[in-house]
């Protein structure tokens, strides 16, 4: 029995020079043009270039050179799905004839409540956390920028790791774990160089820990419900709580939230992972199984 999201690279084109060519005009796009397309708003920000810290910029100008690199990442997987597999670039979503709103709003749903309950159990723990922040004219301001850029952010990359490489490395094997396992690595390496990372060097490895599960868990996820829509929705939700609701210090959403945690708990915050993970998969297909339309396999 193979996977029916995995069985989707079966489509198109498929020699392994183009999945190596592919990913290459990826990350050149990503990296090398996104990153010049960011010096502009970087310098409109006012940043200090000497030091590298973003936190010298306005964060409205940060925040828009920290994502205009991601509409980059769309356009590599587009190249790549319809120049080099020449197959359609639904088929890294779903097996079906579209996407699915309703799956994609469920996983959203379940996700951003999850999340809420998690942060409230921490404020009331640690109440010193819950640092008020809210400045109504500017997060008017951001409001429309947010939920345009952070969704084009997130779903760039659900299209890149649970898409285009989830099923790349799906034909080297068909072993959910080690696809798990493997997806969560790539996931959490590029988040490394997030600020909240840099400037807390004594919980590298928690963090690498936190990424890790959250891409390895999106995969499940995606590889469970054979489509990607419930991934897109929990990773906005995620950001997007972030962006609006409860942000850290030092994060790479340089945006004006309701409230702003002075502490980066990473321990804290990989449980709650952990338990937030387990508690979507079971509500997810527990609960809303039935609205999903396709099967689990195709023979």
């Amino acid at each position: 029995m193979t996977n029916n999201f995995l069985a989707l690279s079966n489509l198109g084109k498929n020699g392994a020079a183009r999945w190596v060519g592919g990913t290459l005009l990826i990350l050149f796009l990503w990296f090398i043009v996104g990153s010049i397309a960011t010096l502009p708003f970087l310098f409109l920000s006012g940043m200090d270039f000497a030091t590298g810290n973003l936190a010298t910029g306005d964060p409205f100008w940060v925040y828009l050179a920290v994502n205009v690199s991601f509409p980059f990442i769309w356009l590599g997987v587009w190249l790549a799905v319809k120049f080099l597999h020449q197959r359609a670039f639904r088929t890294l979503i779903t097996p079906a004839p579209k996407i699915s709103w309703t799956r994609l709003a469920q996983g959203f749903g379940v996700w951003f409540v999850l999340i809420a309950i998690v942060q409230i159990v921490e404020f009331v723990i640690y109440p010193e956390r819950a640092v008020l922040t809210f400045d109504p004219a500017r997060w008017i301001l951001f409001l429309p920028f947010v939920l345009v850029l952070t969704p084009i952010q997130t779903s760039a990359e659900e299209i890149l790791f649970r898409g285009y490489w989830l099923q790349g490395i799906g034909r080297l094997t068909q072993n959910i774990v080690a696809l798990c396992v493997v997806n969560g690595i790539l996931f959490a390496l590029p988040h490394m160089l997030n600020p909240e990372v840099v400037a807390n060097p004594n919980s590298t490895l928690l963090l690498f820990l936190n990424y890790f599960v959250t891409g390895a868990a999106l995969a499940l996820y995606t590889l469970r419900d054979g489509r990607l829509e419930l991934a897109l929705g929990a990773h906005a939700a995620n950001n997007l709580f972030a962006a609006l609701v409860v942000n850290y210090q030092d994060s790479t959403l340089t945006t004006p939230a309701v409230y702003t945690n002075p502490v980066l708990d990473a321990t804290f915050g990989l449980i709650a992972l952990v338990l937030i993970a387990i508690a979507f998969y079971l509500i997810v297909f527990r609960f809303f199984r039935g609205d999903s339309p396709t099967e689990d396999t195709v023979r």
